[in-house]
Protein backbone atom coordinates (compact mmCIF):
# COMPACT_ATOMS: atom_id res chain seq x y z
CA UNK A 1 0.00 0.00 0.00
CA UNK A 2 1.30 3.44 -0.98
CA UNK A 3 -1.07 6.25 -0.09
CA UNK A 4 -1.33 9.77 1.25
CA UNK A 5 -3.59 10.84 4.10
CA UNK A 6 -4.59 14.51 4.37
CA UNK A 7 -6.04 15.25 7.80
CA UNK A 8 -8.09 18.29 8.78
CA UNK A 9 -9.79 18.69 12.16
CA UNK A 10 -13.02 16.87 11.24
CA UNK A 11 -12.43 15.02 7.98
CA UNK A 12 -9.58 13.42 6.11
CA UNK A 13 -8.79 12.37 2.58
CA UNK A 14 -6.87 9.25 1.54
CA UNK A 15 -5.61 8.86 -2.02
CA UNK A 16 -3.48 6.24 -3.71
CA UNK A 17 -3.44 2.52 -4.44
CA UNK A 18 -5.72 0.95 -1.84
CA UNK A 19 -5.40 -2.85 -1.51
CA UNK A 20 -8.43 -5.13 -1.62
CA UNK A 21 -10.03 -5.32 1.80
CA UNK A 22 -12.63 -7.48 3.48
CA UNK A 23 -15.71 -6.32 5.35
CA UNK A 24 -15.03 -3.52 7.83
CA UNK A 25 -16.99 -0.73 9.46
CA UNK A 26 -15.94 2.91 9.68
CA UNK A 27 -17.27 5.16 12.42
CA UNK A 28 -16.78 7.97 9.93
CA UNK A 29 -18.80 8.29 6.74
CA UNK A 30 -17.01 7.39 3.49
CA UNK A 31 -17.12 9.23 0.17
CA UNK A 32 -15.32 7.14 -2.45
CA UNK A 33 -14.06 7.96 -5.93
CA UNK A 34 -12.26 5.86 -8.54
CA UNK A 35 -9.77 8.25 -10.15
CA UNK A 36 -9.35 6.27 -13.38
CA UNK A 37 -12.56 4.27 -13.53
CA UNK A 38 -14.98 2.09 -11.64
CA UNK A 39 -14.18 -0.02 -8.59
CA UNK A 40 -16.09 -2.76 -6.77
CA UNK A 41 -17.88 -1.72 -3.58
CA UNK A 42 -19.67 -4.13 -1.27
CA UNK A 43 -22.15 -2.66 1.24
CA UNK A 44 -23.86 -4.95 3.74
CA UNK A 45 -22.78 -7.89 1.58
CA UNK A 46 -24.25 -6.54 -1.68
CA UNK A 47 -21.62 -5.91 -4.38
CA UNK A 48 -21.79 -3.30 -7.12
CA UNK A 49 -19.47 -1.45 -9.49
CA UNK A 50 -19.39 2.31 -9.20
CA UNK A 51 -17.27 5.34 -10.03
CA UNK A 52 -18.29 7.37 -6.95
CA UNK A 53 -20.38 6.55 -3.89
CA UNK A 54 -21.24 7.50 -0.31
CA UNK A 55 -21.39 5.03 2.58
CA UNK A 56 -22.99 6.11 5.86
CA UNK A 57 -21.22 5.70 9.23
CA UNK A 58 -21.31 2.28 10.89
CA UNK A 59 -22.19 0.43 7.67
CA UNK A 60 -20.26 -2.68 6.64
CA UNK A 61 -18.26 -2.20 3.45
CA UNK A 62 -15.38 -3.65 1.47
CA UNK A 63 -13.45 -2.42 -1.56
CA UNK A 64 -11.65 -3.90 -4.54
CA UNK A 65 -9.96 -1.51 -6.97
CA UNK A 66 -7.26 -3.37 -8.96
CA UNK A 67 -7.46 -1.01 -11.96
CA UNK A 68 -7.72 2.44 -10.41
CA UNK A 69 -6.27 4.44 -7.55
CA UNK A 70 -8.94 5.62 -5.14
CA UNK A 71 -9.71 8.88 -3.46
CA UNK A 72 -11.61 8.45 -0.18
CA UNK A 73 -12.96 11.26 1.98
CA UNK A 74 -13.65 10.10 5.54
CA UNK A 75 -16.06 12.49 7.25
CA UNK A 76 -16.37 12.65 11.02
CA UNK A 77 -20.00 12.16 12.11
CA UNK A 78 -20.13 15.74 13.44
CA UNK A 79 -18.30 17.38 10.53
CA UNK A 80 -19.72 20.08 8.29
CA UNK A 81 -18.47 18.17 5.25
CA UNK A 82 -20.61 15.18 6.26
CA UNK A 83 -23.63 17.42 6.86
CA UNK A 84 -23.34 18.32 3.16
CA UNK A 85 -22.79 14.82 1.78
CA UNK A 86 -25.37 13.00 3.93
CA UNK A 87 -28.16 15.02 2.34
CA UNK A 88 -27.62 12.84 -0.76
CA UNK A 89 -28.18 9.53 1.06
CA UNK A 90 -31.96 9.89 1.35
CA UNK A 91 -32.06 7.50 4.34
CA UNK A 92 -30.11 4.79 2.46
CA UNK A 93 -26.91 3.17 3.75
CA UNK A 94 -25.10 3.88 0.48
CA UNK A 95 -25.81 5.60 -2.84
CA UNK A 96 -23.87 6.31 -6.04
CA UNK A 97 -23.15 9.95 -6.81
CA UNK A 98 -21.75 11.77 -9.85
CA UNK A 99 -17.94 12.03 -9.86
CA UNK A 100 -16.31 15.46 -10.09
CA UNK A 101 -16.57 16.84 -13.63
CA UNK A 102 -12.86 17.65 -13.78
CA UNK A 103 -10.16 15.28 -12.60
CA UNK A 104 -7.26 17.26 -13.96
CA UNK A 105 -3.48 17.10 -13.86
CA UNK A 106 -3.10 18.77 -10.44
CA UNK A 107 -4.51 15.60 -8.86
CA UNK A 108 -1.17 13.96 -9.55
CA UNK A 109 0.32 16.30 -6.96
CA UNK A 110 -1.81 14.64 -4.28
CA UNK A 111 0.29 11.49 -4.68
CA UNK A 112 3.65 13.22 -5.02
CA UNK A 113 6.20 12.83 -2.27
CA UNK A 114 5.40 16.23 -0.79
CA UNK A 115 1.66 16.10 -1.43
CA UNK A 116 -0.51 19.17 -1.86
CA UNK A 117 -3.04 20.00 0.88
CA UNK A 118 -4.38 22.98 -1.06
CA UNK A 119 -5.36 20.81 -4.03
CA UNK A 120 -6.92 18.26 -1.68
CA UNK A 121 -9.06 20.88 0.05
CA UNK A 122 -10.09 22.49 -3.24
CA UNK A 123 -11.16 19.15 -4.69
CA UNK A 124 -13.59 18.56 -1.82
CA UNK A 125 -15.00 22.10 -2.04
CA UNK A 126 -15.44 21.90 -5.82
CA UNK A 127 -17.12 18.50 -5.63
CA UNK A 128 -19.59 19.70 -2.99
CA UNK A 129 -20.32 22.73 -5.16
CA UNK A 130 -21.06 20.57 -8.21
CA UNK A 131 -23.33 18.27 -6.22
CA UNK A 132 -25.35 21.25 -4.99
CA UNK A 133 -25.51 19.88 -1.47
CA UNK A 134 -26.93 21.72 1.47
CA UNK A 135 -25.77 21.32 5.05
CA UNK A 136 -28.22 20.80 7.90
CA UNK A 137 -26.66 21.91 11.16
CA UNK A 138 -26.37 19.51 14.04
CA UNK A 139 -28.62 20.05 17.03
CA UNK A 140 -26.59 22.60 19.04
CA UNK A 141 -26.70 20.38 22.15
CA UNK A 142 -25.12 17.52 20.22
CA UNK A 143 -22.59 19.83 18.57
CA UNK A 144 -21.65 21.06 22.06
CA UNK A 145 -21.27 17.49 23.32
CA UNK A 146 -19.03 16.56 20.39
CA UNK A 147 -16.88 19.64 20.99
CA UNK A 148 -16.59 18.76 24.69
CA UNK A 149 -15.48 15.20 23.91
CA UNK A 150 -12.97 16.46 21.38
CA UNK A 151 -11.51 18.90 23.88
CA UNK A 152 -11.29 16.54 26.86
CA UNK A 153 -10.96 13.11 25.19
CA UNK A 154 -12.04 11.24 28.35
CA UNK A 155 -11.04 7.66 29.02
CA UNK A 156 -14.69 6.59 28.91
CA UNK A 157 -18.15 8.08 28.41
CA UNK A 158 -19.85 9.41 31.56
CA UNK A 159 -23.46 9.77 30.47
CA UNK A 160 -24.59 11.62 33.58
CA UNK A 161 -21.93 14.31 33.21
CA UNK A 162 -22.62 14.78 29.51
CA UNK A 163 -26.41 14.87 29.95
CA UNK A 164 -26.24 17.34 32.83
CA UNK A 165 -24.14 19.74 30.76
CA UNK A 166 -26.89 20.13 28.16
CA UNK A 167 -29.91 19.65 30.46
CA UNK A 168 -31.15 16.36 29.01
CA UNK A 169 -31.85 12.97 30.51
CA UNK A 170 -29.26 10.29 29.81
CA UNK A 171 -31.73 8.32 27.69
CA UNK A 172 -32.68 11.39 25.63
CA UNK A 173 -29.01 12.28 25.07
CA UNK A 174 -28.21 8.73 23.95
CA UNK A 175 -31.11 8.70 21.48
CA UNK A 176 -30.54 12.22 20.15
CA UNK A 177 -26.79 11.71 19.70
CA UNK A 178 -27.31 8.63 17.53
CA UNK A 179 -30.13 10.33 15.63
CA UNK A 180 -27.97 13.35 14.80
CA UNK A 181 -24.62 11.64 14.10
CA UNK A 182 -25.49 8.07 13.14
CA UNK A 183 -23.18 6.62 15.82
CA UNK A 184 -23.27 6.01 19.57
CA UNK A 185 -21.41 8.15 22.08
CA UNK A 186 -19.07 5.25 22.87
CA UNK A 187 -18.23 4.71 19.21
CA UNK A 188 -17.71 8.43 18.66
CA UNK A 189 -15.19 8.49 21.51
CA UNK A 190 -13.38 5.50 20.01
CA UNK A 191 -13.27 7.38 16.70
CA UNK A 192 -11.70 10.39 18.43
CA UNK A 193 -9.02 8.15 19.93
CA UNK A 194 -8.26 6.78 16.48
CA UNK A 195 -7.89 10.34 15.19
CA UNK A 196 -5.58 11.09 18.11
CA UNK A 197 -3.44 8.12 17.11
CA UNK A 198 -3.22 9.46 13.54
CA UNK A 199 -2.25 12.90 14.84
CA UNK A 200 0.41 11.58 17.22
CA UNK A 201 1.99 8.91 15.04
CA UNK A 202 5.58 9.53 13.97
CA UNK A 203 7.94 7.23 12.03
CA UNK A 204 9.77 4.97 14.45
CA UNK A 205 7.16 5.28 17.20
CA UNK A 206 6.29 1.97 18.87
CA UNK A 207 2.68 0.83 18.69
CA UNK A 208 2.53 0.37 22.47
CA UNK A 209 3.59 4.00 22.99
CA UNK A 210 1.11 5.18 20.35
CA UNK A 211 -1.73 3.22 21.98
CA UNK A 212 -0.99 4.69 25.40
CA UNK A 213 -0.63 8.26 24.16
CA UNK A 214 -3.85 8.09 22.12
CA UNK A 215 -5.96 6.80 25.01
CA UNK A 216 -6.34 3.12 24.10
CA UNK A 217 -6.23 0.55 26.88
CA UNK A 218 -3.21 -1.20 25.36
CA UNK A 219 -1.62 -2.16 22.04
CA UNK A 220 -4.08 -5.03 21.35
CA UNK A 221 -6.98 -2.58 21.79
CA UNK A 222 -5.45 -0.31 19.16
CA UNK A 223 -4.81 -3.28 16.85
CA UNK A 224 -8.41 -4.51 17.17
CA UNK A 225 -9.73 -1.04 16.42
CA UNK A 226 -7.60 -0.59 13.30
CA UNK A 227 -8.57 -4.07 12.08
CA UNK A 228 -12.28 -3.36 12.60
CA UNK A 229 -12.15 0.07 10.95
CA UNK A 230 -9.74 -0.59 8.07
CA UNK A 231 -9.31 -4.38 7.76
CA UNK A 232 -5.60 -3.83 8.35
CA UNK A 233 -3.00 -4.25 11.04
CA UNK A 234 -1.36 -1.08 12.44
CA UNK A 235 2.02 -2.36 11.26
CA UNK A 236 0.84 -2.42 7.63
CA UNK A 237 -0.10 1.26 7.86
CA UNK A 238 2.93 2.45 9.77
CA UNK A 239 5.65 0.59 7.85
CA UNK A 240 8.06 2.89 6.04
CA UNK A 241 6.66 4.32 2.83
CA UNK A 242 3.16 2.81 3.21
CA UNK A 243 1.25 5.90 4.29
CA UNK A 244 2.34 9.52 4.27
CA UNK A 245 0.33 11.70 6.65
CA UNK A 246 -0.23 15.42 6.01
CA UNK A 247 -1.67 17.45 8.89
CA UNK A 248 -3.63 20.30 7.29
CA UNK A 249 -4.95 23.56 8.68
CA UNK A 250 -8.67 24.29 8.48
CA UNK A 251 -9.62 27.22 6.28
CA UNK A 252 -12.44 29.55 7.11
Amino acid sequence: MKAHLYRWSRHWLVTGDIPHNESHRHISASVLLGLLGEFELSVNGVRRHTRAAIVAPEVEQSLSAPNTPLLIVHCDPDSEVWQHFKYLLLEEDSVDIPPPSQLSAPLSSLNSQAGDARIAAQLIDDWLGELGTRAQALDPRIADTCAYLRQHLPERIDLEVLAERIHLSTSRLTHLFREETGVSLQRFLLHLKMLQAIRLWQPGMTLSALAADAGFYDQPHLARTVRAMFDALPSSLTQEGALRVHHCEDIG
